[in-house]
């Protein structure tokens, strides 16, 4: 069955996938569809004349045998007005061979017509090896009701062929009527239509066979170009910005090859002046970040010294002194942050591998997370079926994107319960953190790793912030070859969840599945 499934889909694959085969197939069919009508038409038209023209010549000729029979019998009364029945029989069957020279005669036989009392008696006669059975009652019949036409009917003559038999009156003096019947085998009429049908039959398939080569052909020469094309642009696609089509002619296909080579050179113009932006971009960052570490250190030491003597200043002094802190701390955050996506933007950001518990590590960061979270009326619960087990990890990084996830369902949980998930497998380790706040609408959801992006710009947050820390975590979880999903309903909350897989696995499935949010779950 498997093996018959497989067929299947591969032959729709290749059908679906398949331009020439799917015209090709349609051309033949309607050929096939058209030819049998054609033929079938044909086949019967010439049926029909075959028979009706060897019908014709079959009655034409029993009416010629039945008359000379006939007068036969009217010359046989002498001047005493008697006839010898039994010579004028056998005169009357002489003439019969004589006269009827149709291919395909079986016999004759003349035979008494039923319910006659007459003076004499002519003896019933027929050809050696008549078939007398296929002569039915019904032909007969109609014989005695109809003295003047020949009647005939179509029968299966012994051996299986198709047969004729035709029959008129005879009036035989003295003795009364008689049937005058001939039986034709029509094989060769037969024969001839067999060949007629055989000769249409291969023509059409010839015909057929030839319609799909044409098709096949000229399909392939027309979407040659688009195949072409299509090649071209798959190299494209795959960063190879130099492809071009050669251009020959100036037919619709030149012209199809014009417009792509224009709108690859656009393209590539677009995506090399893009590029020389990013780089340029990425490396004014890096410039910039680096260039303010050292100001920045200068700063902080002056804060901290006026932080540490707030105590001494006057009331507006201290305050200034506690502001001036809180926005250095804030500003050397958002350094850190933009050196960190230099590094990745540089492809220079390195994992720092370590044993670590999954389990430990989720608590630890609750712990750093909790005094915020009561402040909020929040509660932070740990569920960790699994995760107890050492793994590989960088230990710093998937902290920070825990810490974010945290931050986050403290910042818009509006002060209700919040989860963090823990579990793992042989292939994979999985974080989630569950919150039951204002959630967010599916559109800002497909936004959250945006950098610089917030879905309520004004929102106060408690925990800080640049807009970045999200971005931050997707490429950290992208550097464990990790990936994080999101799920969020508007008054239902948000769940964020990081998988990393573990070892040599290769798309791992996380073993948390679906994450509570599509219950609604409180526990």
């Amino acid at each position: 069955m498997k093996f018959f499934t497989q067929i299947v889909r591969q032959t729709r694959e290749t059908w679906v996938g398949s331009l020439r085969l799917r015209m090709t197939a349609v051309s033949v069919g309607l050929s096939l569809v058209a030819v049998a009508a054609i033929g079938g038409f044909l086949s019967y038209t010439i049926e029909r004349n075959l028979f009706e023209s060897r019908r014709n010549e079959i009655v034409s000729e029993t009416q010629s045998v039945s008359g000379t029979v006939q007068s036969q019998f009217d010359l046989a009364i002498n001047s005493e007005s008697s006839i010898d029945i039994e010579e004028a029989n056998s005169n009357a069957q002489a003439t019969i061979r004589a006269t009827t020279n149709s291919p395909g005669l079986i016999g004759f036989a003349i035979l008494r017509a039923p319910g006659q009392t007459t003076d004499q008696v002519m003896t019933s006669s027929s050809s050696i090896g008549f078939p007398l059975q296929v002569v039915s009652d019904s032909l007969r019949e109609a014989i005695h009701d109809d003295r003047t036409n020949v009647y005939y009917q179509s029968v299966e003559v012994p051996g299986g062929s198709p047969g004729l038999v035709t029959g008129t009156n005879l009036d035989v003096p003295i003795a009364g009527r008689y049937d005058l019947v001939l039986v034709y085998d029509l094989a060769d009429v037969e024969a001839n239509l067999t060949f007629v049908q055989s000769a249409l039959v291969a023509g059409e398939l010839f015909f057929v066979a030839i319609t799909g080569l044409i098709v096949w052909l000229v399909t392939t020469r027309s979407i040659q170009p688009i195949m072409t094309t299509a090649a071209m642009a798959e190299r494209f696609a795959a960063g190879n910005l130099d492809e071009r089509i050669d251009v020959e002619g100036t037919d619709v296909s030149a012209k199809l090859a014009g417009s792509f080579n224009r709108m690859a050179e656009s393209i590539s113009g677009q995506i090399n002046r893009l590029a020389t932006l990013s780089t340029l971009q990425q490396q004014f960052v890096s410039d910039v970040s680096h260039e303010l570490r050292t100001p920045l250190t200068t700063i902080k030491l002056a804060g901290s010294m006026l932080f540490k003597q707030r105590k001494t200043f006057d009331k507006d002094s201290a305050r200034a002194a506690e502001l001036l802190n809180r926005q250095i701390e804030t500003f050397e955050e958002l350094l850190t942050e933009l050196i960190e996506l230099s590094r990745f933007d540089a492809g220079a950001a390195e994992l720092e591998l370590e044993p670590v518990s999954p389990a430990v590590l989720a608590q630890s960061c609750i712990d750093e997370v909790s005094p915020l979270a009561r402040e909020q009326g929040s509660i932070i619960t740990l569920y960790a079926p699994g995760g107890h087990k050492l793994v590989d990890l960088d230990s710093r990084r998937v902290r920070r994107i825990l810490h974010n996830f945290l931050a986050n369902a403290v910042d818009h949980g509006e002060g209700g319960p919040i989860e963090m998930w823990v579990d793992s497998t042989s292939t994979a380790v999985s974080f989630a953190v569950r919150d039951h706040g204002v959630g967010m609408s599916q559109a800002d959801a497909a936004r959250v790793f945006d950098r610089f992006w917030r879905a309520d710009p004004s929102r106060q947050r408690q925990s800080g912030g640049t807009g970045l820390g999200l971005a931050i975590a997707l490429g950290y979880a992208k550097l464990h070859g990790g990936v994080i999903d999101v799920w969020s309903e508007p008054g239902r909350g948000a769940c964020f969840r990081l998988t990393i897989p573990l070892g040599d696995a290769v798309d791992p499935v996380s073993p948390l599945g679906l994450p509570p949010i599509a219950e609604d779950s409180d526990a």
